[in-house]
């Protein structure tokens, strides 16, 4: 998950307030509100095929949905996935709720 990593830490350090490493992101639940964030943020964006596009903050915060305070960037379906699916992963092995806030680190 290379590609993924690399965009967080990138936006990261851009975004003001650097969110999710210095400041906490907040997770949502609400599937309508996940789309909505999705779509605000990577629903102009034609990815070619294998390609996806990458948002950060995760639409499954609080803070994402906001294309003047987030990052998108096209990388490979695969690793976009497989990051999903270990962020889902941590939400549940951590027991992440609705509402609660966490940071991002990158190694």
């Amino acid at each position: 998950m290379k590609e993924s990593a690399r965009h967080i830490a990138d936006a990261q350090k851009a975004i003001t307030g650097h969110l999710g490493a210095s400041t906490p992101l907040h997770r949502i639940t609400d599937e309508k509100t996940i789309d909505k964030h999705r779509t605000a943020m990577c629903g102009r964006i034609h990815a070619p095929q294998g390609k996806d596009c990458d948002e950060y903050p995760f639409a499954a915060t609080k803070e994402g949905g906001n294309p003047r305070r987030g990052s998108i960037r096209v990388i490979s379906a695969s690793d976009n996935r497989a990051a999903g699916a270990r962020l889902g992963g941590f939400y549940k092995s951590q027991r992440v709720l609705n509402g609660d806030a966490y940071y991002v680190g990158i190694k």
